[in-house]
């Protein structure tokens, strides 16, 4: 199995994105630090940085989610079929997949390898944002992107 790695830049959120390929689509990281060359040679890395121009769109790569528990794996499932600009909360996810355990659910999306293209950054909770493995300032900034595109 190749494995591949692009490399872009988001502006927004001021750090590169590391887009990691084998097959499919397998992993996406923030980069804050350091100077990275962009490189750019699949679909989903295109998609993206279409996505940070402010362009409303469904990724449509298919991804490698095979590393991770079939609980985990339903959460993202289901998180993918959240509509750009539009959020949720963890229990309503939660109910969506027929579950009660929202700890769990959350404790799903903090190992989601692909933010962003699985998006749950739209995923909020009762009371207020909630958390972000990437940090809730890159939540914020993907939320406002995606509210600004829909006013």
């Amino acid at each position: 199995m190749t494995e591949s790695i692009d490399i872009i830049f988001s502006r927004l959120l001021d750090c590169y994105i590391e887009i990691g390929y084998n097959t499919k689509l397998r992993s996406i990281r923030f980069v804050r630090s350091g100077h990275l060359k962009e490189k750019k040679a699949h679909e989903a890395t295109f998609e993206l940085e279409r996505y940070f121009g402010g362009e409303k769109l469904d990724f449509s790569s298919e991804v490698d989610l095979s590393g991770l528990s079939p609980f985990t794996q339903k959460v993202l499932d289901e998180t993918r079929k959240i509509r750009y600009g539009t959020t949720i909360t963890y229990s309503e996810l939660a109910r969506n997949i027929g579950s009660t355990a929202v700890r769990a659910v959350g404790g799903a999306l903090s190992r989601n390898p692909i933010p962003i293209i699985i998006p749950c950054h739209r995923v909020v909770a009762k009371n207020g944002i909630g958390g972000y493995s990437a940090g809730i300032g890159i939540k914020t900034g993907l939320l406002e992107l995606e509210k600004n595109q829909c006013q």
